[in-house]
């Protein structure tokens, strides 16, 4: 019987760099390559010993070698609104390839959000569906990784948010990591046709700031912002696609800060679903990180 290989996207990203560490860690029963669409980084992976491709999710064809024997896919994007016809392509080269497995990386989505790219992700989950692939939908809230790392609290000693005081669902990128890395391990025999919510407990950006103080002994500060100085910047973006992501970003604060995400101001914890144990929470990050 043939070992899956198992393709990972976006591997040199926030949480992709953590999916590999996980199969670096375990990757029993399945092999693993490394996605990249910059042609140095996949020199140096390889350079190191570990199997690279380049694959630029703008250019279709970089699919077929990537795609080449594989069996499942991490797939994940990037933040613009060119994600819709990116992940078509990607499917349908994923179709001709005869992968077997895709668990795609999308949003907290309710499935009624007035969120341009919640409905993107919305859009691209259905057509992964209709292609005949197994699929796991994996369903993040806010990733703290992307509001702040023990690196930047200890470089400034606070990080912000856009949406002013709002409780919001946080999730860690090494938790979404470490179910992704077990769906693709277990495979769609175990994960199919399942969706993952991992959203690990709720909290507003003063409350985050409390906790981290308290556990490190240093004092940490939350700049609440008003959701109209990331449309002010976001003007700004020469990119249409990107533009049009940030746009959408900026009435996801907009809801969030009015309290109307009502849907993404919940504990869903489908990490203890998969990996049996709990999320992490901020106090036990903290307590890991910042003594």
């Amino acid at each position: 019987m043939t070992t899956p290989k198992v393709l990972i996207i976006g591997a040199s990203g926030t949480v992709g760099s953590k999916v590999v560490k996980e199969f670096e860690n375990n990757s029993e029963g399945v092999t693993f390559r490394l996605a990249t669409s910059r042609r140095e980084t996949a020199e140096k992976w390889e350079a190191e010993g570990r199997e690279a491709v380049v694959l630029d999710l703008n250019e279709p064809r970089t699919f077929p070698a990537a795609l080449a024997g594989v069996d499942r896919v991490f797939l994940l994007t990037g933040y613009t609104a060119d994600m819709l016809i990116q992940s078509k392509h990607l499917v349908d080269a994923a179709v001709k390839a005869d992968v077997s497995h895709i668990v795609h990386l999308g949003v907290f989505t309710s499935r009624r959000d007035l969120i341009p790219h919640f409905i993107w992700h919305d859009f691209i989950e259905t057509y992964i569906e209709a292609s005949g692939i197994s699929w796991t939908h994996l369903h993040p809230n806010v990733i703290t990784d992307s509001t702040f790392t023990r690196t930047t609290l200890q470089e400034t000693g606070s990080f912000s948010v856009m949406f002013n005081g709002a409780q919001q669902g946080w999730v860690f990128a090494e938790d979404i990591a470490a179910v992704a890395a077990t769906v693709l391990r277990e495979g769609p025999e175990k994960h199919a046709s399942a969706n993952y919510y991992l959203s690990t407990e709720v909290l507003t950006g003063p409350e985050v700031a409390d906790i981290l103080s308290e556990i490190s002994g240093k004092q940490i500060n939350c700049l609440t912002l008003d959701p109209s100085e990331l449309e002010a910047h976001v003007s700004q973006i020469p990119d249409t696609g990107v533009r049009a992501y940030m746009e959408s970003a900026a009435i996801t604060m907009k809801l969030a800060a009015t309290g109307q995400m009502t849907a993404q101001t919940v504990v869903r914890d489908d990490v203890f679903t998969v990996l049996r144990r709990p999320g992490l929470t901020m106090a036990e990050w903290a307590r890991q990180n910042l003594i």
